[in-house]
């Protein structure tokens, strides 16, 4: 099943220039809501946040209704804002953000708090929910777009090797300004969230030699009920029962 009929009918900036704002409200047919105005009911649908300040994003007011869709714009040209601004038309909750904004901010609990304004849910189902798409976006993060291989022991040595390669990954921008995209939508018995990547693929092997790591896919699979790698492994779907 596809996911519903567009939700967003209002765009707004933060820290995005008022020029390329206005271009953008009309290359995608989208009035712009200005800071302050009436929210949802206005545009009966969600608004999408261009950020151009991802600092100011940390604020939680950014993550609740109306906004539902969060595209982070540095480093994007206007036909890739585009391109991403249709996908999330297509979805109930979107999120495209660089590396560095997806592990600075705990994303999975502002797509959570998302999910839960639209359906809301038993605590329980909520913890876990959370805990997978924490897994899958931090599988996205560090094995994904970073490229930095899990733990393969419990030595202080590999905990070093681990920390050294994660650092200097994230230090470097050709690394560190991938994006991450996280896409929800609910169906009638369930919701769906993907998370996906721009690393170079993963396929899961038969048999997995565990270290201090390598769990994740493991753990997800024990709280969905059905997870697919979609892309090479550069994408994840997971169905949770409503």
């Amino acid at each position: 099943m596809v996911p519903s009929p567009t939700r967003v009918a209002a765009l707004q900036g933060l820290g995005v220039p008022a020029d390329r704002l206005d271009r953008l409200s009309a290359a995608l047919r989208l009035p712009p809501r200005r800071p302050g105005s009436p929210a949802g009911e206005a545009f009966g649908a969600s608004v999408l946040l261009l950020v151009g300040d991802a600092d100011a994003v940390e604020a939680p007011e950014f993550w609740q209704p109306p906004f539902g869709a969060w595209i982070e714009v540095a480093g994007l040209s206007d036909a890739r804002i585009v391109e991403a601004a249709r996908r999330a038309a297509r979805a109930d909750l979107f999120a495209c953000v660089t590396t560095v904004t997806a592990n600075r901010l705990h994303l999975a609990g502002r797509i959570l708090n998302g999910l839960a304004a639209l359906h809301p849910m038993p605590e329980a189902q909520r913890d876990d929910m959370e805990l997978a798409l924490h897994e899958a976006i931090s599988n996205a993060v560090v094995h994904g777009n970073l490229q930095v291989e899990g733990m393969k022991g419990l030595s202080v040595e590999a905990l070093e090797r681990f920390s050294h390669d994660l650092a200097a990954r994230m230090a470097d921008p050709a690394f560190a300004e991938r994006r991450i995209e996280v896409t929800a939508w609910l169906e009638s018995a369930c919701t769906v969230v993907e998370v996906a990547d721009e690393g170079t693929g993963f396929a899961r092997p038969e048999r997995i030699d565990y270290g201090a790591s390598g769990r994740g896919l493991d753990l997800i699979a024990a709280i969905v009920e059905e997870l697919q790698l979609l892309d090479g492994g550069r994408r994840i779907r997971m169905r949770f029962p409503l």
